[in-house]
């Protein structure tokens, strides 16, 4: 059976703050360190055969801890959406330096885009292109693990799993790995 581990890469210091972040490539703190190392001991007694993880730090780190003798490959496509001049500020910051375009986000993110930031649109267009590569080249009876991000996997879990799923509400909690399985020409939610 054809199985995809996906999993968020570990909590960072712009997590604690509740800051954007997107492109910004920040490692993991020690939290961050230790949900990787949850993840490593959950899937320690299954055979991946293939790991990708986005360009950026914080998931490719994650993905070393859980797989420390695995060669995993970097996708650019798997990087989270880029935030542009709103990275590494939180809510309020934003809303004092950019009042008129929080609005405009807060009113229809999918639509406006931040200042210096990656269209919404464009940014799924590059995630699913990634997802495509990944799936071209898996085989059956395989299992593929994927590190990305939030807004990555949220687009992920509305193209395999359900497509009408509010975005904001898919949840991939940090240190958690959700099992996607192909079976019955479509993809299902593994349950343990």
């Amino acid at each position: 059976m054809k199985e995809l581990y996906l999993f968020r890469h570990g909590q960072t210091d712009y997590n604690v703050k509740r800051a954007f972040y997107g492109s910004s490539d920040v490692p993991l703190n020690e939290t961050g360190i230790q949900q990787a190392r949850t993840i490593q001991i959950a899937l320690s007694s299954i055979k991946i055969d293939t790991v990708y993880t986005s360009d950026l730090l914080r998931a490719k780190q994650t993905a070393k801890i859980v797989f420390p003798n695995f060669f995993s490959h970097p996708l650019p496509q798997l990087n989270e959406k880029g935030f542009g001049l709103w990275e590494g500020l939180d809510a309020n910051a934003i809303q004092e330096a950019f009042p008129i375009e929080w609005q405009a986000w807060l009113n229809d993110p999918f639509a406006y885009t931040p200042p210096q930031a990656e269209q919404f649109k464009l940014f799924e267009q590059r995630v699913l292109s990634g997802l495509n590569t990944i799936l071209k080249q898996t085989q059956q009876d395989k299992r593929i693990a994927i590190v990305a991000h939030l807004g990555v996997l949220r687009i992920i879990y509305q193209q395999l799993i359900d497509k009408q799923a509010d975005f904001w509400s898919i949840d991939f909690p940090q240190g958690e790995v959700r099992i996607f399985s192909w079976y019955e020409e479509q993809w299902h939610i593994k349950k343990e």
